[in-house]
């Protein structure tokens, strides 16, 4: 059988999405010697490495365009393209599903978030009105939806309208390597990283609550004493540049770090380096920097959400994400019990081994067989 991936939005350079999209689909073209597999990419947005590795694959075929995710384009020319490859299956890796493609399809959901916050800012409006109709037509006319929380299931049950046996719940996973302990010393020297610090991995986005984490980060200091750092590893939203600014509006600015975009060999790195990870974030559809750090044996430190409890379970210490003390008082025992520090490292360690892309793969080839083999419903 004849498969489509959408990798415009792929690849190891790129964070989120781009991350999640890489992973998987090597894992199932690993994990898949049976159907022909045609990968569309933006020649414009790919790392050439990546490519190399997915070539090496013989049921694969590149095939590259010029088109943009969230453009015109992809909703006028991509059907178009599509169809020309005489495809079975297709599978979208994300929302932004041509309304005008008229072929069988699984896309990926990862979450309603944009439902929640469409963006404070006039000229967005368009831009959501616009992400509401094709993220609404992707799920009415999808085969199979896959989701990567319960959480995140349920927000697209009760936003989209669609029924639940139609949505597939599938995990996402760590990916990073390991690097040496002397790259780790490199990396905190090239950062000025002198002190024991916690560390934030994300863009830095209006729902990712940064303001309020630095406020708490604050208080800490104020309490404690302590000798930290807080280290924010993620690029500024372009939308929001101003969160940055508004985030050094504190009493110890000098204590917090902004990396921007790292590479993953230093991402790494500064996970290996950090004494505990720490997120103040409001909405996620997954949250994979803490199961990337249960990877590096770190402690969490997050938001007491839904879909935070789904994912880490027992393996984080929750705080009220609007409340500048609770994040501190955490804080506070996470860095003076040392035994308590050890046994979140361990809890940790033993919730992330549920979190593999071998088994995401594996789940993701099983909706693809169902969907060839089966006639199914389409709503």
């Amino acid at each position: 059988m004849r498969i489509g991936f959408d990798f415009r939005m792929g690849g190891s350079i790129n964070s989120g999405i781009g991350r999640y999209v890489f992973e998987l689909l090597k894992q199932v073209l690993k994990n898949d010697d049976k159907n022909e597999y045609f990968i569309f990419y933006n020649k414009f947005n790919v790392d050439e490495e990546d490519l190399k590795k997915l070539s090496k694959f013989s049921s694969v075929t590149l095939v590259a365009t010029s088109i943009r995710h969230y453009s015109l384009m992809e909703q006028l020319l991509l059907p178009r393209i599509l169809k020309k490859y005489n495809l079975d299956l297709m599978h979208f890796p994300n929302f932004n599903v041509p309304v005008f493609y008229k072929g069988k399809y699984v896309v990926t959901i990862h979450d309603m978030v944009h439902h929640k916050i469409s963006g404070h800012k006039k000229s967005h409006w368009l831009h959501f009105q616009a992400y509401k109709y094709i993220i609404q037509k992707a799920a009415e006319r999808a085969d199979k939806i896959i989701t990567v929380t319960h959480f995140a299931k349920t927000e697209i049950v009760n936003f989209l309208h669609v029924r639940p046996e139609k949505i597939e719940v599938i995990y996402e996973a760590p990916s990073l390597e390991p690097v040496s302990p002397q790259f780790v010393e490199k990396t905190k020297k090239l950062l000025l990283l002198h002190r024991p610090y916690f560390l934030f991995v994300g863009t830095m986005e209006r729902k990712k609550n940064i303001i309020m984490l630095a406020k708490g980060f604050d208080l800490f200091l104020d309490k404690t004493n302590l000798n930290m750092d807080l280290v924010f590893a993620g690029k500024v939203d372009r939308h929001y540049p101003e969160i940055k600014f508004e985030a050094l509006y504190i009493k110890h600015k000098d204590r917090l770090v902004f990396t921007d975009y790292v590479e993953n060999d230093t991402l790494s790195a500064l996970y290996q380096g950090a004494y505990a990870f720490a997120t103040a974030s409001l909405h996620e559809g997954f949250g994979l920097p803490g199961v990337e750090a249960m990877q590096f044996g770190l402690p969490i430190l997050a938001s007491n959400t839904e879909v935070f409890n789904e994912v880490y379970d027992n393996a984080a210490m929750y705080f009220d994400p609007m409340k500048a003390e609770d994040i501190a008082e955490k804080m506070s025992i996470i860095a003076r019990d040392v035994q308590f520090h050890k046994i979140m490292q361990e809890k940790g360690s033993a919730r992330g081994v549920i979190f593999d892309w071998s088994i995401a793969a594996k789940k993701t080839l099983e909706i693809y067989n169902s969907l060839l083999h089966e006639e199914v419903y389409v709503e």
